[in-house]
């Protein structure tokens, strides 16, 4: 008895699995893709910005290839780790995974936005807006016209970490709520089965 009892248990624990693997995961997926949509859609179709603009056309392909190369590598390790893992799309992965990555991509846009753009001045949202094409130099002070692409890349990436954080708390209070359901045999399944033996006695 006492092992069907455990049974359930440990069929809970191996389908939800633990939390900070798929929660890695999500990362990975999610700095991956913010990666290839950014050099796809910013860096080759709109051409506004390369990785790094403060040197010749040779060394801004060459920065772009770097980035490129760093975005794609990543993003195949997280889908690898989804393969690998064997993780099912059930409602606690679901929201594991997604907020891994929504943390993943606004994470990696903030810091895009704040150290990289704002700090470092690698580069600019848009510098197609700026006085001087393809200038080192460049920056939100003497590009003030690049600002309101700065704000909204900031602000899209701020509410993508966001989402992704609340998620992330939602699904580790459901793991916990479930943990304590499995351990307290107060569960679904645990109901069903108590009728179950009610039915067996009466019949």
């Amino acid at each position: 008895m006492a092992g069907r009892h455990n049974a359930p248990t440990t069929g809970a624990t191996r389908d939800d699995g633990p939390a900070g693997p798929l929660l890695r995961t999500g990362l990975l997926l999610g700095i991956g893709i913010a990666g290839f949509v950014d050099e796809a859609i910013f860096h080759q179709l709109l051409q506004w910005h390369p990785f790094y603009w403060a040197t010749d056309q040779h060394g801004r392909i060459l920065s772009d290839g770097f980035f490129h190369s760093a975005s794609t590598l990543a993003l195949l390790w997280g889908a690898f780790r989804l393969w690998r893992g064997d993780a099912t799309w059930r409602p606690p992965r679901r929201r594991v995974i997604l907020a891994g990555l929504l943390c993943g991509a606004g994470g990696f846009n903030a810091y895009d936005g704040l150290v990289q753009h704002v700090i470092l001045h690698l580069h600019l949202v848009n510098e197609h807006v700026c006085p001087t094409l393809n200038n080192g130099a460049n920056s939100i002070l003497t590009c003030r016209a690049d600002i309101p692409y700065e704000v909204v890349w900031l602000a899209v990436a701020l509410t993508a970490l966001g989402a992704g954080i609340a998620l992330w708390r939602r699904a580790r209070a459901f793991a916990t709520l479930a943990t304590a359901h499995t351990a307290g045999g107060d569960g679904p399944g645990h109901a069903i089965h108590a009728r179950d033996r009610q039915r067996g006695k009466k019949g």
